[in-house]
């Protein structure tokens, strides 16, 4: 019996030191990082609205950090390779996701098998901005306005729509059943890839990311008729979808960087540092304000209240638009 005691106290003894070891071991490690490359994964391809943004804060991250910063594009699934990627990754800091808040508050509304918990498998290191989405319609579409574009909706069989990301599909949806108006779905793989077959009039309209929207319709490609959310600052004359006369319509769309549920808080909080120092330089703004967007900040455990919040909003919003996960 001695010996038993003896042993299951020695076997206490060593699980302690163990622990104040890997204890001591994560400290030394926070207080050094970063001291290697940073991988920034973005579940979209290259060249996409959100690789476009996520190219600029990884840009950023390196001359803050004095380290090489690398975008690794993992495009599929709206986002969730990605995800599910760097849900799998070590939690160290060095392995970060670009991700939407759609995929993540919306993903089980949207998606029957989400491989992650996007409240359990990450946290979230720092917001980074609100970007609007536009409804719109090719440059030579007869409808100037929302009023309109519905009505040749209704009247037209065989509408086709375009749709490329989370945010798309479920904007359509809530707008679809709002106005009761039925239309076939296209799916591409990226906004760039639709962009032509929604200027020529392939398509009837698509909800696009302000990354897009904005300079397409400068260049006199694309008509913006409306916002999912707030004004867009390069385009204030657009109003938005309740301001359009749809309904109690309206949701936001913003970005975060996130991490492996595990990573230490120490680097958590070094990293949300300079990402509240990214979004404070002027040069950030002006950048945004070219792609529709407008700077975020915020904690992480901020973070933690916000995306609560927007769970629940899209569980209205999954109501509202009767979108069944798929």
């Amino acid at each position: 019996m001695q010996t038993r005691h003896f042993h299951l106290s020695l076997f206490r003894s060593l699980a302690l030191i163990a622990a104040a070891f890997l204890a001591a071991v994560t400290c030394v490690q926070a207080e050094n990082y970063p001291d290697r490359r940073i991988t920034l994964v973005v579940g979209y391809a290259a060249g996409s609205g959100a690789d476009i943004l996520a190219r600029y804060y990884a840009a950023k991250l390196s001359d803050e950090t004095g380290q090489t910063v690398i975008i690794e594009n993992k495009p599929g699934a709206n986002g969730m390779i990605g995800a599910q990627s760097v849900k799998q990754a070590k939690p160290d800091g060095y392995t970060l996701l670009f991700s939407p808040s759609a995929g993540m508050a919306g993903g089980k509304f949207l998606y029957a098998n989400l491989p992650y918990d996007p409240q359990k498998d990450f946290i979230i290191v720092a917001p980074l901005l609100d970007v609007a989405f536009a409804l719109a319609v090719g440059a030579n579409s007869p409808a100037k306005s929302v009023a309109e574009l519905t009505a040749l909706l209704k009247s037209k069989p065989g509408a086709r729509y375009g749709t490329s990301n989370s945010t798309g599909i479920a904007a359509t949806e809530l707008y679809k059943t709002i106005m009761d108006f039925k239309a076939q779905q296209v799916a591409y793989k990226t906004t760039a890839d639709a962009l032509g077959d929604l200027a020529d009039g392939t398509l009837d309209f698509m909800f696009v990311d302000g990354v897009f929207a904005l300079s397409q319709q400068k260049a006199g490609k694309v008509r913006m008729l409306a916002t999912t959310s707030a004004k867009i600052e390069g385009a204030p004359e657009v109003p938005t979808m309740r301001e359009a006369g749809v309904g109690s319509y309206g949701f936001a769309v913003w970005w975060m960087i996130m991490a492996p549920a595990g990573t230490p808080p120490d680097v958590v909080g070094k990293l949300n540092a300079v990402f509240t120092k990214i979004a404070d330089m002027p040069e950030t703004r002006e950048f945004l304000s070219k792609t529709a967007s407008v700077p975020l900040k915020g904690t992480p455990a901020e973070m933690v209240v916000k995306m609560a919040k927007d769970i629940e909003t899209w569980a209205d919003i999954a109501k509202t638009g009767n979108i069944v996960p798929q």
